[in-house]
């Protein structure tokens, strides 16, 4: 039989080492109104910046815009509306909110992976998993 203080040994001997972490700085969307469309300039650079694929965060968006969209052939946002800077920002910090944020530890340093029909966020900073609603 092991001891209480041996299981727990064990189980920080298995946790993932926690390295020194620069804290990530959240972009804004460089948003530019063409007639009724809207594009999103810097729609890639962002999506690098979270480590999440561009059409994930395009479909966010425009399921909770109600509005249709594409993405060009650089990765940049086209919404097929006129919406307001204010207002994609805002959508766009729900979903870092959801879908970036480790609700552990608070770090954006996550990422996003598929578990059969499950979605996780999985932490790069404490190692965490949450499963999260799928988008």
């Amino acid at each position: 039989m092991l001891r209480y203080e041996d299981l727990l040994d064990r189980l920080y001997s298995r946790l993932p080492t926690k390295g020194p972490t620069q804290p990530i700085e959240l972009p804004q969307l460089d948003v530019v109104h063409v007639g009724l469309h809207t594009h999103i300039k810097n729609f890639k650079e962002v999506c690098d910046r979270i480590r999440r694929e561009p059409r994930i965060v395009m479909r966010y968006l425009l399921k909770e815009l109600a509005a249709k969209g594409s993405l060009d052939d650089s990765n940049n946002l086209t919404i097929f509306s006129r919406i307001s800077s204010q207002t994609l920002n805002t959508l766009f910090n729900r979903f870092l909110m959801s879908y970036v944020r480790c609700s552990t530890c608070g770090s954006f340093d996550t990422i996003l992976k598929k578990q059969g029909k499950v979605w996780i966020i999985s932490c790069l900073a404490c190692g965490a998993e949450t499963p999260v609603k799928p988008v």
